[in-house]
């Protein structure tokens, strides 16, 4: 098990290809076996490491309350791990609250950020809800034994229904199993100390749209967000809002896929289209 230690926290990651190309990414979740990242590293060049954050074991497990502060000291937690690695710049790629970090690394450390691939990216509305609907039902699950078990159970099957559907693919089947069984347990064996962490939604501080989009314009770091057009959590209208407020920015959109899925369906889509775009803006 790979953990590196940093100033205060212990943080377990998984690593991928080789070489000074590299490409970070930050979840709740390191799905080893399957991801666009890992076929990026051993098809494009590029040298991933997938970090899991603090919160979640192997890491660090959090007790306190971080507030409005989660988000940053996420993205202070990727700064400082590339900086235990020996790495002074990185892509950054991450999907759902991996690309809320995303979003403060381009934001407190831009001169760390070669190019965001944001997944499923939002950000959410500012919609006088401090915290988004799926954490607040995760939230309110843990609050007992009697309805996490049902709770993890069906949202560890939901997340691991696109690797379930292709079990019995010739040439991925294997590597799905994995991942579907990696999955579950994730679930299955979160801590409620975990389950129960509310960070909010990205940009806490903002509480109005307008105040959100002042903060999007700030961002210059090349960006690419994908999305899905059937994501009830990260809408397609509320990517469209984004694009608009990042400058130069570029916005795919695939059809017929939800937030859970869309990472993990359009995989080799995922790696065609982040190549075209570090060629398209010379980033390679």
């Amino acid at each position: 098990m790979a953990m590196v230690k940093l100033n205060d926290v212990e943080l377990y990651y998984e690593e991928f290809g080789s070489g000074d190309r590299y490409i970070i990414q930050a979840q709740q979740f390191i799905n080893s076996h399957l991801s666009y990242v890992k076929t990026l590293c051993e098809e494009q060049g590029f040298h991933g490491y997938i970090i899991r954050i603090r919160g979640y074991a192997p890491s660090t497990l959090v007790e306190e309350d971080l507030g409005e502060k989660w988000y940053d000291v996420w993205a202070q937690d990727v700064c400082d791990f590339a900086d235990a690695m020996g790495i002074d710049k990185f892509f950054y790629t991450g999907h759902s609250h991996g690309a809320g970090i995303g979003w403060h690394l381009c934001l407190r450390h831009p001169e760390r950020v070669r190019g965001f691939f944001a997944s499923g990216c939002g950000p959410h509305w500012k919609d006088g809800q401090e915290t988004g609907g799926a954490r607040m039902m995760t939230i309110n699950a843990a609050k007992s034994r009697e309805t996490w078990i049902p709770y993890a159970e069906q949202k560890g099957a939901d997340c691991a229904k696109y690797f379930a559907s292709v079990e019995n693919d010739p040439e991925i089947g294997e590597a799905a199993k994995a991942a579907r069984e990696q999955m579950i347990q994730f679930w299955r064996d979160m801590p409620a100390v975990s389950a129960l962490m509310n960070p909010k939604k990205p940009f806490p501080y903002c509480k109005t749209e307008e105040e959100l989009i002042e903060e999007l314009h700030k961002v210059k770091t090349p960006m690419l967000m994908l999305g899905g057009s059937n994501d009830s959590i990260s809408t397609p209208e509320m990517m469209i809002r984004s694009l608009k407020a990042v400058k130069d920015s570029k916005l795919i959109i695939y059809e017929g896929v939800d937030h859970v899925d869309l990472p993990n369906k359009f995989r080799t889509e995922y790696v065609r289209d982040i190549m075209a775009f570090c060629e398209e803006r010379n980033l390679l």
